[in-house]
């Protein structure tokens, strides 16, 4: 299981992907929401690993897969224009054409030793080199990669600009890209994206857009990733013992598992002393927006809800905070989410005092950002569905980010300052729960594609 801690992967190729067709001048400018402005020049890394018996599936080989990634990446640029355009400022997309960045990496590991590997830096050499969460600047808005490893396994991945829409939006261009690249009738159905632009929440800004970046601290954070996984098994008894303890009646998996991750965390940062903290919840708002916008609706269609902020640390037991998690909820979900956006009013607060987010509630804020309801898991390019789909390390720390696993579990992406992670993932409270990735083996037959 050992792997070096700087992985050698050569450049095979770079590409220029342009769409198969051009964009229409009538739709030459995107404007961007306020919500979109907030996320401002930060990308969204996402992979997915298909073990060497799926590849090898394919009778072309590699070479027909890299040609059949290319031809169906075009495809779905064309459907996707705003991924393939430029930034013009924080308020515009010019949707130029000019195209995605492809590149062909050759990985000198097996894919079991960069899944399985306990530093996140290892996992995220799958992403093109610097671009996990991290700004471009400058450049093109999509730079996805094809992975090759020794073992003869692949991943896929893509890093997509978050100005133009969320894990939701990323979804639909993966699900999209998939399907074009199966080139089968029946199960390459493509449905056309609705982009919302800026008609949900308009800037409300007279002087420009807002300022980039918001949402990422200005402080300098040394700050890792660690990675868990909580099975199905112990996702059951922590919902059994919550349902017990606090009334919460059918508590979800992303209240059980944030809440469990954030006591954890609060009570290892403060050391002798605990600092007031509160927990924020990204939340899709597609399905609380009425009337309901077409399925397939692209942007950063989001808001937050929050916890109470915490004083005291007898405060964080897991039934009360998941009772309080529950609560906010139903708040959030009863109000007006595009009048009363709770995300965007910050972003705004931010930008008019000049400080950072969240600045004026004077406590320590921890984030979590879940993806447990997006089936990334089954995204099948034509070769079957990846043994393991992963998220890049995150853009700041005190963040936590979920995501399911192919049998049923759940793995947690951890960012903390690496001062903390040491007490953290060493919590006794936490590993009764959670394994963390390096301890947790997935079958090598599903990574590796040998067999028993």
């Amino acid at each position: 299981m050992s792997c070096s801690s700087k992985l050698l992967a050569t450049v095979v190729s770079k590409k220029i992907i342009k769409p198969s067709s051009p964009t229409p001048s009538t739709h030459s400018l995107h404007k961007l929401s306020l919500v979109d402005q907030g996320f401002s020049n930060l990308f969204m890394p996402l992979a997915f690993f298909y073990p060497k018996k799926l590849v090898d599936t394919i009778s072309g080989g590699p070479k027909q897969i890299s040609e059949l990634l290319e031809n169906s990446l075009s495809k779905t640029l064309t459907c996707y224009y705003p991924w393939a355009g430029s930034s013009i400022d924080n308020a515009t997309i010019h949707c130029n054409d000019n195209g995605a960045e492809l590149l062909e990496v050759q990985i000198n590991s097996t894919m079991d030793n960069v899944v399985n590997n306990p530093d996140s830096s290892i996992k995220d050499s799958v992403f093109p080199q610097g671009l996990s969460w991290r700004d471009y600047a400058d450049g093109a808005l999509t730079v996805a990669q094809l992975s090759r490893f020794d073992c003869g396994g692949i991943a896929i991945s893509a890093c997509l600009s978050h100005q133009v829409g969320d894990a939701c939006s990323a979804l639909f261009f993966f699900k999209n890209w998939a399907a074009l690249t199966h080139q089968d009738p029946i199960n390459s159905q493509v449905l056309s994206p609705y982009f919302v632009r800026d008609s949900l929440t308009p800037s409300s800004l007279s002087d420009g857009p807002l300022d980039y970046p918001l949402i990422v601290s200005s402080k300098k954070e040394e700050r890792i990733q660690k990675r868990f996984i909580i099975s199905a098994s112990k996702i059951r008894a922590l919902k059994a013992l919550v349902a017990t303890k606090s009334g919460v009646q059918n508590p979800t998996t992303s209240e059980v598992v944030s809440a469990l991750i954030y006591i954890c965390a609060a009570t290892n940062l403060g050391g002798s002393s605990f600092p007031h903290s509160q927990l924020v919840h990204i939340s899709n708002i597609r399905k609380l927006i009425s009337p309901l916008l077409p399925p397939t609706s692209i942007g950063n269609i989001l808001t937050i809800f929050s916890t109470p902020i915490y004083k005291n640390q007898k405060d964080l037991r897991l039934p009360k905070l998941v009772a309080d998690i529950r609560k906010s909820k139903n708040e959030h979900s009863s109000r007006d989410n595009l009048k009363e956006n709770e995300w965007a009013s910050e972003m705004l607060s931010a930008y008019r005092t000049g400080e950072e987010m969240f600045h004026q509630r004077n406590c320590d804020v921890y984030y979590c950002s879940s993806v447990t309801s997006m089936p990334f898991q089954d995204l099948d390019f034509g070769w079957g569905k990846p043994s393991r789909a992963t998220l890049g390390s995150g853009p700041f720390s005190k963040f936590f980010q979920l995501m399911s696993t192919h049998d049923g579990g759940i793995e947690v992406f951890v960012n903390l300052e690496e001062k903390y992670m040491s007490s953290f993932e060493h919590d006794n409270y936490l590993l009764q729960f959670a394994t963390p990735v390096g301890q947790h083996v997935f079958h090598e037959d599903e990574c590796t594609g040998t067999t028993n």
